[in-house]
């Protein structure tokens, strides 16, 4: 009797706080149902019915097809690191489907991408991404997403050209010129593609010009090459040659980007 009361509490605790009970349909069945459910936005549900696929319909030809919709659905939940676990998971199985392996691989590339924080934070995972979307794209089955992957990249080199940027605008408010030269060339030296290059650019000119006006001159005649328009060298140019000679720092220092 006591046993019974036992497992009858048991049931009503369980049947309680599930609100929802996976289906025992065949896994045929299950799988468009799931599709229905990614379409419904209704990524939580679609994962349990995934699971009940993969635990308990391993061998079948649905459990790799499974496998890679639970990368699907934590990409959409915008869990991005549980979905790199999924992707690779399906990746490392002996029964993908050839247009599902390049779906993973750039549904990868996106994962990475989204895990790299904004420019003011660590950029531990922008570093990361860049290495494993150079990986990637290197890859003849990427070859149809070259394109998407290279804006990729370039929007994370940018990210981390811009927390350059703004560290050397902070030694400016220091007075410390010669630290914030040497981020500004870390960025016309090594982020030589991100639009924070003219900017760079510009302002190792405008510091170069407390001391000397030519020196600034000789300066962006050097690098002309580096900015990525040539009008934008010609703006400077004419900036740095209106400039008036001998005035304080304060004054030089008011034309920086």
């Amino acid at each position: 009797m006591v046993v019974k009361l036992y497992l009858i509490s048991f049931l009503f605790l369980f049947t309680s706080c599930g609100t929802y009970i996976v289906s025992t349909e065949p896994s045929s069945n299950k799988i468009d149902y799931v599709k229905n459910l990614i379409k419904d936005e209704k990524y939580s549900r679609a994962i349990d019915e995934l699971n009940y696929i993969m635990f308990n319909d391993p061998l079948s030809e649905y459990s790799a097809l499974a496998q890679f919709y639970i990368g699907e659905c934590y990409f959409h939940l915008n869990d991005f690191s549980q979905s790199i676990i999924e992707y690779n998971k399906y990746l490392t199985r002996n029964d993908t489907i050839e247009e599902l392996v390049k779906k993973s691989q750039f549904m990868l590339c996106k994962c990475y991408f989204n895990i790299s924080l904004e420019y003011n934070k660590d950029q531990s995972d922008t570093y990361i991404a860049i290495e494993k979307l150079q990986y990637f794209i290197e890859k003849e089955t990427m070859r149809d997403y070259i394109e998407d992957i290279e804006i990729m990249i370039l929007d994370l080199r940018t990210k981390l050209a811009k927390k350059i940027f703004y560290t050397a605008k902070l030694y400016i408010k220091l007075e410390e010129l010669d630290a914030a030269i040497i981020y500004y060339e870390n960025i016309v030296n090594d982020y030589y593609d991100t639009e924070f290059v003219n900017s760079a650019l510009a302002n190792i000119s405008l510091i170069y010009c407390i001391e000397d006006i030519d020196k600034a001159k000789i300066y962006l005649d050097k690098h002309k090459d580096n900015f990525l328009d040539y009008s934008n060298f010609e703006e400077i140019s004419s900036l740095v040659k209106s400039l008036k000679l001998n005035e304080n720092e304060s004054y030089y220092l008011s034309y920086l980007k």
